[in-house]
């Protein structure tokens, strides 16, 4: 692929594949660098037909990655810092607590059934993407949404 269909496959997905590793890191520095990671790796790689299939496969990959080598550093005693908001005054400041409520508890759920919720309901992807996506059955896109619903549902009482 030439360097121009490339810039323009950039500019086309940049901003859906960025907010997909958001939702999958919590965190918009990592999420824009596995982004741009994913980039650089693709360009030295023969192209697929349908690249953002490919290219979503990849940055799920990719968020994996980061998030495994929290793991590491947080098992090793490095603390995350918590934003702590204060009293909501307006209606944005409401909807941005809900939504960090929201991100909580997906966060709290285990990685295929984290990933499936993002993929589901913030990349608004059908049961067969997902299950392309992360190389499993459509049936265990299913099952992993079902599970994580119930979960969500009892984090939330």
């Amino acid at each position: 692929m030439r360097d121009a269909d490339w810039t323009l496959l950039y500019d086309e997905h940049y901003l859906r594949l960025v907010r997909l590793a958001l939702n999958l890191v919590d965190d918009l520095d990592s999420a824009e660098d596995v982004v741009q990671d994913v980039f650089a790796a693709v360009q030295r790689k023969p192209t697929p037909a349908d690249p953002l299939p490919y290219l979503r496969t990849a940055v799920i990959n990719r968020a994996r990655s980061v998030l495994r080598r929290r793991r590491v550093v947080r098992a090793f005693g490095a603390r995350a810092s918590v934003v702590d908001f204060a009293d909501p005054a307006d209606e944005d400041v409401l909807r941005a607590d809900r939504r960090s409520r929201i991100l909580a508890a997906i966060a709290q759920l285990p990685t295929r059934q984290k990933e499936v919720v993002v993929l589901r309901y913030y990349e608004d992807l059908r049961v067969a993407e997902i299950a392309a996506a992360l190389g499993i059955s459509a049936a265990a896109v299913s099952t992993s949404l079902a599970r994580a619903l119930d979960a969500l549902k009892e984090i939330d009482r």
